[in-house]
């Protein structure tokens, strides 16, 4: 075993650690890019997923970015490809079922054709999108901040000490 110097210690960790960073932000080489209109699909999707009423629903509290961070952080290119395949077909398909635009529509249509989706109507991919979107969603509206707090009664530090509690023997 050789001595090693100080100087050469702390310079052969500094570059382990660029190392790291740069093979770290080459690692996510695959960014999901969504078009403005598949942008607008998911939305509409989520917002009928977990739409809005007297308590937030999912666009209010962002789960949207939640989402779009879970695709491109634990999905490979494939997953994403997919995901944004069915997002561009979705206004086509609702336009062909129910002869208006998916923007226009009643939340009842949209959950109706939400349901018709996770059924297969419109193949195994767009079932396998819908219900990994669907997945994504609760899991994304479930963790956030307002259902935690309000709805779970979750405390972050659970336990409380107060030290004025008389002791009786």
């Amino acid at each position: 075993m050789s001595n090693i110097s100080r100087r050469e210690w702390v310079k052969g960790m500094a570059l382990a650690s660029l190392g790291t960073l740069a093979f770290h932000s080459h690692g996510n080489a695959n960014p999901i890019a969504l078009a403005i209109s598949e942008e607008q699909t998911l939305h509409l999707l989520m917002g009928t997923i977990i739409p809005e009423s007297s308590i937030p629903g999912a666009i209010s509290l962002g789960v949207p970015v939640f989402v779009r961070t879970m695709l491109q952080d634990c999905y490979d290119k494939t997953a994403q490809d997919q995901m944004k395949t069915v997002l561009g077909q979705v206004p086509t398909w609702f336009q062909e079922g129910f002869k208006k635009s998916i923007e226009q529509a009643s939340e009842a249509d949209k959950e109706q054709f939400v349901f018709q989706m996770e059924k297969g109507k419109f193949g195994e991919v767009a079932t396998k999108s819908i219900s990994t979107l669907k997945a994504l969603t609760i899991q994304g509206y479930m963790s956030t901040e307002y259902v935690m707090t309000e709805h779970l009664h979750y405390q972050m530090a659970p336990g409380f000490w107060n030290p004025c509690v008389p002791v009786k023997k």
